[in-house]
């Protein structure tokens, strides 16, 4: 079979178009991986009226042999965002801003979830509501940058975090 050269830019360009969506919804997915760093189930709850801020929460699994630690995260939705942890401290509740990162230890895994270490979107452009999803950036110190779908989930209780 002969293709004219004209017709073998055609298929290339056919070809673009078919991979252009999977690397636009690459960056609507909850779960992604990085070197030896797995990312699942990136999710946020919907704001409250009023809200300026949202929580995110995730989970992150080193299968390396060395730590690496979560150091920032970029969003579409907030000017800044930062990474707390809340504890309880005789009693009450506080939220720090963790100002060196997450750390993930070498094979383990590190839960960012309501009442521990989680992200903050910062004064946020505008309410989200369940169905939305938060692009995000997340920068780890040895293995990069990776994009990031954080979902708007509905809350299934009552219970929402402290940040909201």
């Amino acid at each position: 079979m002969k293709i004219s050269l004209a017709g073998s830019a055609l298929l290339a360009l056919f070809a673009a178009a078919l991979a252009l969506p999977a690397a636009v919804a690459a960056e609507d997915s909850p779960n992604v991986s990085i070197g030896t760093l797995f990312i699942e189930g990136a999710f946020t709850r919907p704001t409250a009226p009023g809200a300026k801020d949202v929580a995110g929460y995730l989970s992150i699994i080193n299968e390396g042999s060395v730590p690496d630690r979560l150091v920032s995260v970029d969003s579409d939705i907030s000017d800044k965002s930062e990474l707390h942890e809340t504890k309880t401290v005789n009693g009450t509740e506080q939220t720090n801003v963790l100002q060196n990162g997450i750390e993930i230890p070498a094979g383990a895994t590190v839960n960012l979830a309501p009442g521990g270490d989680h992200v903050i979107f910062l004064n946020i452009h505008h309410p989200v509501k369940a169905g939305d999803i938060i692009h995000a950036t997340l920068g780890f110190e040895n293995a990069g940058q990776i994009d990031i779908g954080f979902h708007v989930e509905p809350s299934l209780d009552k219970a929402t975090p402290k940040d909201q």
